[in-house]
């Protein structure tokens, strides 16, 4: 088992960015120490810029059982550069020594950067006493000190959280789009099964009739003209049933092809001329979303608004659909009876499983008389589909 010290930034670009801008300022300042300050040891600065560029090479950092000897490097340079820079008088050892600690922070784990951080700028103290030891002073450089600290380890921390947030919603836009083309792959299964249950029944029956027809046409044409009449009907059937599944699947595309926004419009507007409710709908997204998370979306308004007509019995509805830091947030609240506790139906439970396979959350609240208010949340997932039906928009627009 390897303990290990090293841990930089998870965003590789910006962590070399980082390496190379503190390389860059550690060894200017080394090489102006040494112009300075020629009679020193060059031996000492050339150990020490190896050390430096070996413990931050690939080869140690990504070699776990290598990394003891950058937690080891660190102890040797800071020795190193205490027995250079000691009563020299220069200054520049008090901005090589931040630059150093700042390596330490962006590149090591906090368990073993702060204390060394903490421990160097101690003894710092107490080897380079400005005038006398006085105790108030000191406090006050490390209070100055931990300023500076903190902001450098604080941004290590904000970058690698938004580092790892920007590669969950990567993760979430994937398994959305992984869902969103399996619930393709079954629906065409499904569509295959009903044609296949369905209109192949009624186009088998129909060649058969004529097959039976073409037999009779001279024997007993009354006979065969009856079978014409039958494979027509039957015809006449079968593209009722194609008919049939094309508008089940507009239905159960939530109308995707008139837009998210036109789709819940016309649930709003139907739903106001055959039961008299009040709405008031709210749409602020601009990213074009994919038809999966449109079809969640529609069906749990649907199931809402059933929810509040049926079981609440509301006069009005809001309805409102936000996008904010590439998270989708829909809100449905009515002013129905509501209740004090909430149990989860057939509906409520269908909607919370759809809603969480597309990385989403779902959330209800209810008071007696004081209605009820479902809340959504879910990732921005951007689809090729929806952007090209969003370009044909515009244009259309324009």
């Amino acid at each position: 088992m390897h303990i290990s010290t090293v841990h930089t930034l998870s965003n590789t670009k910006i962590s070399k960015i980082f390496f190379y801008g503190l390389a860059c300022a550690y060894m200017v300042l080394l090489l102006l120490y040494i112009v300075l300050t020629p009679t020193k040891s060059l031996l000492a600065v050339a150990i020490l810029s190896g050390l430096y560029f070996f413990r931050h090479s690939k080869y140690v950092l990504n070699h776990p059982k290598f990394h003891a000897i950058a937690a080891v490097s660190p102890i040797v340079e800071i020795v190193l550069l205490f027995l250079i820079f000691l009563r020299n008088g220069t200054e520049i050892e008090s901005i090589v020594f931040v630059v150093f600690v700042a390596d330490l922070l962006l590149h090591y784990k906090s368990w073993y950067a702060l204390p060394f951080a903490y421990g160097g700028f101690v003894a710092y103290l107490v080897l380079w006493p400005t005038d006398g030891q006085d105790l108030w002073r000191n406090v006050f450089y490390i209070l100055s000190y931990t300023c500076l600290v903190i902001p450098i380890w604080s941004t290590k921390l904000l970058l690698n959280q938004r580092d790892m947030s920007v590669r969950l919603n990567k993760a979430l836009i994937q398994e959305a789009k992984t869902r969103e083309e399996l619930a393709v792959f079954k629906e065409r299964s499904r569509i295959a099964e009903e044609v296949h249950d369905t209109v192949g029944h009624s186009l088998t029956t129909a060649i058969v009739a004529l097959e039976g027809a073409q037999l009779l046409f001279d024997i007993r044409p009354e006979e065969a003209l009856r079978k014409i009449l039958v494979a027509r009907e039957q015809l006449k059937q079968g593209l009722g049933d194609i008919r049939q599944v094309v508008r089940t699947l507009k239905i159960k595309d939530g109308n995707a092809e008139a837009g998210l926004e036109q789709g819940i419009t016309k649930i709003m507007n139907d739903t106001a001329k055959q039961t008299g409710v009040q709405f008031q709908f709210v749409f602020e997204v601009n990213t074009p979303l994919i038809s999966l998370q449109e079809y969640v979306m529609i069906n749990s308004i649907k199931e809402s608004i059933t929810n509040a007509l049926k079981h609440g019995q509301a006069s009005r509805i809001e309805i409102a659909i936000t996008e904010q830091q590439d998270t989708i947030h829909m809100m449905v609240k009515d002013n129905g009876r509501g209740s004090d506790s909430v149990i989860y139906g057939f509906g409520l439970n269908s909607m919370e499983e759809r809603i969480q396979a597309i990385g989403g959350q779902l959330n209800v609240i209810s008071e007696f008389n004081k209605g009820f208010v479902l809340q959504v949340q879910m990732p921005v997932a951007r689809g090729k589909s929806s952007e090209n039906r969003s370009e044909g928009q515009r244009h259309a627009r324009g």
